[in-house]
């Protein structure tokens, strides 16, 4: 990087420190609330509409406490729900500045036409419909202008003002928000580097190829017209898997498609030792030619044996019910280095099958509108409250649960969600151990 780069570069870190100065003296009085009362839910309403102020970087941060419940307080957790989804698009002709930059001024000639309304639009990225020149249908996947440049800026205000903060209180490095800030970083350096999800495809794929498996796919990444911010893929035109009717209209048998998507994703875990973070409806598709799509792997979560080894504990625990060993695949879990001996398994196990009750009762309601032919949305916010449920639990109880090990709950709570509609009265949680194998299939059983 030359001098005029690292002038811009700090030129622009400036700015942006004086942007965020300016945004959080518009909102003193979320001070006044943070000294008088941390917790209240209108402290966290406050803080959630100064990171929607402040873009990409903070609304991140808010993601990642939504998705990370026995870290943050309870408030917190539910309040950054909201940031789940919300995001502005960015202009076409921002848009269009990226591909110039990363493809060439040129880029028009490779393709037919490029939709400049997105097709969605998050934090970070925005996805466009476009024709190739050859005639082929792809999706691009953009980054918002200068978002690596913000979040740097970004990054390190929030580290430094984390490690202000343990300083000047102490008894905040419990929660580690430095550590918090790190992980935060290491996250959107993954999601804002392209080439490394162009890569979560290829692994998947060649897992899906090593396997032999012909009726799960991926989008189809073209190299050519990928870069660290642009992402071309092959589109796949298909629907949700919370779609019922359309399921059954490109599938003769939705119980199979189901069975088919969770073989999949749990032998990504038991053979490769990564697993899709993120199959939420709109990233499980059936496809119109009844195959099954997987999309956007710019989130993945990698894990070891020991994670593996309580995750297989819990799955078999909550199909026999036997909260017992739920407990004790959550007590092997305990990140805080002490191996959970001063819990009470039995007074956890009772806590724990209060909340797995709950859990259950609510999928009756979702079993019963999917038997009247009710369309149904998996509601993100309901799947994260049960997460918190149980981590809070397990914190009550002295316990630390890893963050990889929530997000792998919640892939299982979707697919729990998935089989009340697709297959009502089958677990997903009663898999047998061949499910593991390089062949293994998943056969659902009744609850």
């Amino acid at each position: 990087m030359g001098l005029v780069d690292n002038l811009k570069t700090s030129v622009s870190a400036a700015a942006r420190v004086a942007q965020t100065s300016i945004v959080f003296a518009r909102h003193a009085q979320f001070f006044t609330r943070v000294v008088s009362n941390p917790g209240a839910p209108e402290t966290a309403r406050e803080l959630r509409r100064i990171f929607e102020s402040l873009g990409a970087t903070y609304i991140k941060l808010g993601q990642f406490i939504a998705s990370a419940p026995g870290i943050f307080p309870d408030s917190y957790v539910t309040e950054m729900q909201a940031l789940l989804d919300r995001t502005t698009p960015v202009d076409f002709a921002d848009i269009e500045k990226v591909l110039a930059a990363d493809l060439g001024k040129d880029y028009r000639q490779h393709f037919r036409s490029i939709e400049e309304i997105p097709l969605a639009s998050a934090s970070i990225a925005q996805v466009h419909a476009a024709t190739l020149s050859t005639g082929e249908s792809v999706v691009l996947k953009i980054q918002r202008p200068n978002i690596e440049a913000k979040m740097d800026a970004d990054l390190g205000l929030m580290s430094f003002a984390a490690r202000l903060l343990e300083i000047l209180l102490p008894e905040t490095k419990r929660v580690g928000v430095t550590d918090v800030i790190h992980e935060l970083g290491r996250s959107m350096a993954d999601e804002t580097d392209f080439i490394q999800e162009a890569k979560n495809i290829a692994d998947f794929q060649k897992f899906l190829d090593d396997t032999e498996e012909t009726d799960v796919i991926t989008p189809r990444v073209v190299k050519a017209l990928s870069t660290k911010r642009v992402l071309t893929m092959s589109r796949l035109y298909g629907a949700p898997l919370t779609d019922l009717q359309v399921v059954r209209k490109y599938a003769r048998d939705p119980r199979a498609v189901l069975e088919k998507a969770l073989a999949t994703w749990f032998q990504s875990l038991a053979l490769v030792g990564f697993f899709h973070a993120d199959v939420h409806a709109g990233n499980l598709m059936i496809l119109e030619d009844g195959r099954i799509g997987f999309l956007d792997f710019g989130i993945v979560g990698r894990f070891s044996p020991k994670v593996f080894e309580s995750l297989w504990m819990l799955v078999q625990g909550v199909g026999e019910k036997d909260y017992r060993m739920i407990a004790r695949s959550l007590i092997g879990l305990d990140a805080t280095g002490g191996g959970g001996q001063k819990v009470e398994e039995e007074k956890f196990a009772a806590e724990l099958r209060s909340v797995f009750e709950q859990v259950n009762n609510f999928g009756k309601v979702v079993e019963t509108a999917a038997r009247r032919g009710e369309r149904i949305e998996v509601d993100e916010g309901d799947l994260n409250q049960m997460i918190l449920q149980i981590v809070g639990v397990a914190r009550d109880n002295g316990l630390k649960i890893p963050r990889e090990f929530a997000l792998l709950i919640k892939q299982f709570l979707y697919f729990d969600r998935y089989a009340q509609i697709l297959a009502p009265g089958m677990s997903v949680y009663s898999m047998g151990p061949e499910v593991q194998g390089t062949r293994g299939k998943a056969r659902l059983l009744p609850k």
